[in-house]
């Protein structure tokens, strides 16, 4: 798809502002006064109004003789919609419509959102909004931002694009985030997503040179994989984070009623964000602290830390937040060598520890801690480096931000500051922003910032290896199954036998099973098949799937016993069949595979622990159907009992083996699933013949 051209929304040279004032407190009268401070040339639009700021004032935009690039509105809903189509009929090629009250209202403003949509379908005009906060781009000049959004101090300019669905989301934590340095780009407001939505803008700044960083806020997400797509993209050469709001059932049933759309499972949401290089924070702190990093640094090559510090205290701390487990990238100390530590030694006092976390005790000086930090710099077994530094020992004094300014700018590796400093700590950490060190004012958030790093090298390393199903693979499978179903005695509600059959014709491991229709015969059934007792004996039937609830699931029935079961089951499931399967010897693990429709993405497929603790556990991984091989061992990797897969107390089940099922059963799942059906595997074991598929259920 081609990316829409938003020079004119981003850089324009002229501007109509309609609603312009000169009153104090109003909207008006706060984007003009940012305004005025721009290149663009102005036009404010008010028909009461003769002159503002000395500026005469045109009674309405079509009065306006020149071109105009952009518009913004600051009337009220219901008298935004005739000047945004004012705007079109003169064709302003880009409108911003700064009023609440639309959608996010009910149905009254639901209409009027939609006035705003038969307008867009003209071609002439696109609109940003409505309930935008607009767009601020320091390097530009241009801000509509009408709320207090620390312009100041984000006036320097910095390759972060941020673009927020909530205005006040984006503002506040930009705010704050500015207090201790943040290098914004651009700042876009989405609103309700009328028109323009962060797809357009992913599209713009992922290909803009001066954007090194993507950061983004959403409720609901538009374009739902071509979101996915794009973000993986762009994510191919910079950094895309994303904070998505209503992760809880609760938070998301909040989101939809400010944007009239629920949110999607956050399983698969989070799988979706993986599989798709998209780094996900969970609150607006999170995401500027990514972005700071992200933007300000190289991704780690690794994932193995050293600390150095005048505190031994924070090391431990710092320690323990490295080794705790985290849904990110995992982190590990770093083992230092011994050339490293006879470096340290050689240049400290002979009672700090040269081990890591590196503690040079409050008798360091500026000396000492760049002399240890240069041997950490040159250590190959190092690959991301947290500073902790203080200011209140008097041998260190603020010469040492400059010191190690020069050496992040030098190093190859990522190297982040923690310090902290009573009242005078922002201005520290600003200190060192200006120096292009990114520094934090507490351990769990260097730590964190450290795994986005560690997160983001580990992406681009799978880029690099990704590949993707032939479409011609897709709709062969997608043939068989429509044979398949076809083929159904009950259209539409396949039985045990018959999901069996789909499994096999998707290539995944379904056990060797005969099917009794009467109890006559059945046991030359058996021979010929060459089924070896004891035996499985499960009822079979379309409206029957829960098997074990009802009684109809007998195990390790012996040869002698299986005449009186069998016809026991057909008697007690009148108009069912009987399937006879031999008992299967596996280790103790059970895993389940499942494909759902997800609301948001789509397709989607599920991998975890199995068996009847499934629900108990609740140790899955998702992501979107279909997957490629990375993708899945990626599932497998991150679930609580993937040491079972590599040898754990001598476990010997084929990692490989399930990845390939995984890939398969993903295939099958994006087309089943893609139809709103689903698969239900659970569980499927490894034994003496390798992975066995034990029971099955498919809904159409």
């Amino acid at each position: 798809m081609n990316t829409l051209n938003l020079e004119k929304l981003l850089n324009p040279s002229s501007i109509a502002l309609i609603g312009a004032s000169d009153k104090s407190g109003k909207v008006g009268t706060t984007i003009m006064k940012y305004l005025l401070k721009s290149t663009a040339r102005v036009y404010p639009v008010n028909p009461k109004i003769d002159y503002i700021m000395h500026i005469p004032v045109y009674k309405d935009v079509s009065d306006i003789s020149g071109d105009v690039d952009l518009a913004i509105v600051a009337l009220s809903a219901a008298n935004s919609v005739s000047a945004v189509s004012a705007c079109s009929d003169k064709g302003i090629p880009f409108v911003i419509v700064v009023a609440g009250g639309f959608g996010e209202t009910g149905a009254e403003g639901g209409a009027l959102e939609g006035k705003l949509r038969e307008i867009v379908s003209r071609g002439k005009t696109r609109i940003l909004g409505p309930n935008s906060l607009g767009v601020f781009v320091p390097e530009n000049d241009l801000d509509t931002v009408f709320v207090e959004h620390g312009d100041k101090a984000l006036a320097q300019g910095g390759s972060v694009a941020f673009i927020s669905q909530s205005g006040s989301v984006g503002v506040e934590s930009l705010g704050l985030a500015s207090n201790t340095g943040f290098g914004m780009r651009a700042f876009v407001g989405t609103g309700n997503k009328t028109d323009l939505t962060e797809l357009d803008f992913i599209r713009h700044f992922g290909r803009d040179d001066k954007t090194d960083c993507l950061a983004i806020y959403v409720e609901s997400v538009e374009g739902e994989r071509d979101f996915l797509l794009e973000c993986s993209e762009v994510s191919a050469k910079k950094p895309v984070l994303v904070l998505k709001a209503g992760r809880t059932p609760a938070g998301a049933s909040a989101a939809g009623s400010h944007t009239g759309r629920l949110a999607g499972s956050d399983r698969v949401v989070n799988g979706a964000f993986k599989q798709y290089g998209i780094q996900r924070a969970f609150d607006d702190e999170e995401l500027c602290d990514a972005a700071l990093s992200l933007s300000m640094l190289k991704p780690a090559s690794g994932n193995r830390v050293a600390v150095v510090t005048p505190a031994g205290g924070f090391g431990v701390m710092c320690t323990d937040y490295i080794d705790s487990q985290d849904s990110r990238a995992k982190l590990i100390m770093a083992e230092l060598s011994g050339e490293t530590k006879s470096r340290i030694a050689g240049n400290t006092l002979n009672f700090a520890s040269t081990n890591n976390p590196v503690d040079l005790t409050a008798s360091a000086d500026n000396g000492m801690f760049t002399n240890s930090l240069d041997a950490l710099i040159d250590d190959d077994g190092v690959d991301i480096i947290i500073c902790v530094t203080f200011f209140a020992p008097p041998t260190i004094d603020d010469g040492l931000i400059k010191e190690i300014g020069r050496r992040v700018r030098n190093s190859s590796k990522p190297i982040l500051v923690f310090t902290e400093y009573g009242p005078f700590t922002d201005e520290y950490l600003l200190s060192f922003y200006n120096e292009g060190v990114a520094g934090f004012p507490s351990i769990s958030r260097v730590v964190r910032a450290a795994r986005f790093l560690v997160e983001r090298g580990e992406i681009i390393k799978r880029k690099g290896g990704m590949k993707k199903d032939t479409p011609v693979e897709h709709r062969e499978l997608a043939g068989m199954v429509e044979t398949w179903k076809s083929s159904l005695k009950v259209p539409g509600k396949p039985d045990e036998w018959e999901t069996s059959g789909l499994f096999r014709i998707a290539g995944l491991p379904a056990q060797k099973s005969v099917l009794v229709e009467h109890e006559d015969y059945f046991l030359s059934l058996v021979e010929n098949a060459s089924l070896p007792g004891p035996y499985a004996v499960k009822i079979c039937g379309s409206e029957i799937l829960h098997k074990t609830e009802l009684g109809g699931v007998a195990l390790n029935v012996g040869e002698g016993e299986l005449s009186e079961t069998v016809g026991m089951m057909l008697r007690k499931f009148p108009g069912n069949s009987v399937i006879i399967s031999n008992m299967i010897t596996y280790s103790g693990t059970e895993f389940i595979l499942g494909a759902l429709n997800d609301f948001t993405f789509g397709p989607s497929v599920m991998a975890g622990a199995g068996g009847i603790l499934t629900e108990l556990y609740k140790d899955v991984a998702f992501r979107l159907a279909p997957c490629e091989h990375e993708v899945a061992r990626g599932m497998l990797e991150e679930l609580r009992i993937a040491p079972i897969l590599e040898g754990y107390r001598g476990s010997s089940l084929d990692k490989e083996a399930l990845v390939e099922i995984l890939v398969r059963f993903s295939r099958l799942a994006a087309i089943i699933a893609g139809q709103g059906g689903q698969l239900d595997i659970n569980p499927i074991v490894w034994s003496d013949d390798g992975w066995i598929i034990l029971d099955a259920k498919a809904v159409l």
